[in-house]
């Protein structure tokens, strides 16, 4: 099932405490993540998106064995929850399995063909394999189901982030050639 439907279970006051313990993750701050989400999950210790996060601290902590438990737990109660899936294929594609993190990003896929973090790490198999044409396929439809996140940090300007800085260095890099070239 969808993590909305899990969503759904929640109270309000629950939701918020959830999806603060998510914030966490996003901006990096995964001690304190982890530390939230033992507390959230100390009184849902079966919401199953909360137990699929722990497993995302445990696998940036490269506590891999810990977060494969997690996983494997969360698919025993719901064998079709693609983020536990795709973050099993994680697991096989941090240990360099990447014909096993292929399946479980396809079987992720069969699962919810809405999960774009599924596309997007096929996407970027396949990049480092050199098959751009599949790469690109995948990541198009990552970028369609909204998974590639354009958010910037309000922490700091813009302009540092390193996207941006990559494209003002292209810019210059024209503008130099433009210069060479005319003079």
């Amino acid at each position: 099932m969808k993590e909305s439907y899990y969503k759904e279970q929640l109270s309000e006051e629950q939701e918020k405490k959830y999806q603060e313990c998510v914030e966490l993750i996003e901006q990096g701050k995964r001690k304190k993540a982890s530390k939230k989400l033992n507390e959230f999950l100390e009184e849902n210790s079966d919401f199953l998106p909360a137990l699929n996060k722990m497993a995302v601290v445990h696998i940036y902590q490269k506590k891999l064995n810990e977060a494969q438990k997690l996983l494997i737990r969360i698919l025993d109660q719901d064998p079709d929850y693609a983020p536990a899936i795709t973050n099993l294929g994680s697991i096989a594609r941090e240990m360099e399995n990447l014909e096993r993190a292929k399946e479980l990003y396809h079987q992720a896929i069969k699962a919810n063909e809405d999960y774009g973090p599924a596309y997007n790490n096929l996407g970027v198999i396949y990049r480092e394999e050199g098959n751009y044409a599949e790469s690109v396929k995948y990541l198009k439809k990552a970028r369609k189901k909204g998974s590639i996140s354009y958010k910037l940090s309000t922490d700091k300007p813009f302009y540092k982030e390193p996207g941006c800085l990559f494209v003002a260095f292209l810019a210059v890099v024209l503008l130099i050639i433009l210069y060479i070239i005319l003079t």
